[in-house]
């Protein structure tokens, strides 16, 4: 049976893990010791105001990202799950009431058989791009449809306030039903503009509430680990964005709540590419 859900896989919180991520990276000033304790955000400013003010692209009827869904290497899964996968041609369309419709077209009508079987939309890179340090999102394909041309028709409820600009979900991933082997994964390609054109974070240096460590993947200022007090407001004027820029670079940070906090030893993204 498909289902709907998230899940997120553990955030790393330690400078290893972190060079582990990003090949040829360099971390700039003095490594932080790794703690959980939340960061706050500014005295004057409403976290959960950020989240609100996040740019919505969706215009209801509009397709805004197609795939193929295809097999990929996995190890071996028992049962019959895998023995008649679902694949085929895939677009992400707005519904009218602005929910994403997964559509699929089945490469074999004939054998579409999506019982066992679970897809997820998910932040998880398959195109060998680099990953975004945050935890990645993943939002479960629910109530499948058959429309008049032969496409099924899926929905996809994103309960999060980023969904105005899916984009930060890469892929869509099937596996067996409540299983996390991946057996087929369509890579998404986006049709919708950017949300902040030019968009380009500077390091401006540290400053009160903001004396964390960058970390650069070459040239690219590629992610920022906050320190203990660091606010989301200071943090975003240190590389001059806006806090609903940072957020939206960061749509992770509103897994799970409206209300997006810095996390102490705990990398944000700083590179569009990345989100």
């Amino acid at each position: 049976m498909i289902h709907g859900g998230m899940k997120a896989a553990a955030a790393a919180a330690c400078a290893a893990t972190l060079l582990a991520l990003v090949s040829g990276c360099t971390l700039l000033d003095a490594p932080a010791h790794p703690a959980t304790r939340s960061a706050t955000s500014s005295p004057d400013a409403d976290p959960a105001a950020n989240a609100q003010q996040l740019p919505n692209l969706l215009v209801a009827g509009q397709t805004i990202g197609t795939g193929q869904l295809k097999l990929v290497p996995h190890d071996p899964i028992p049962g019959t799950v895998t023995d008649h996968p679902l694949t085929g041609a895939v677009r992400i369309v707005v519904g009218e009431d602005h929910v994403l419709d997964v559509h699929i077209r089945p490469d074999d009508p004939a054998a579409v058989n999506l019982a066992g079987i679970q897809l997820m939309l998910t932040g998880k890179r398959h195109d060998g791009r680099p990953e975004n340090i945050q935890d990645q999102n993943y939002y479960g394909v629910v109530t499948a449809t058959t429309s008049t041309d032969g496409e099924l028709v899926m929905r996809a409820p994103l309960d999060s306030p980023a969904a105005g600009d899916p984009t930060f979900l890469h892929s869509l991933e099937e596996s067996p039903d409540g299983d996390a082997r991946v057996f087929a994964v369509a890579t998404l390609d986006w049709t919708l503009p950017p949300a902040y054109p030019g968009l380009a974070p500077l390091d401006h240096g540290s400053e009160a509430n903001a004396r964390g460590r960058t970390v650069l993947d070459g040239s690219t200022l590629a992610y920022y680990v906050p320190s203990e007090g660091d606010t989301l407001y200071q943090v975003s004027r240190r590389f001059g964005l806006t806090e609903t820029q940072l957020v939206w670079l960061n749509p992770e940070l509103l897994i799970g709540s409206p209300q997006p906090y810095l996390k102490y030893g705990i990398g944000v993204n700083l590179d569009p590419a990345r989100r």
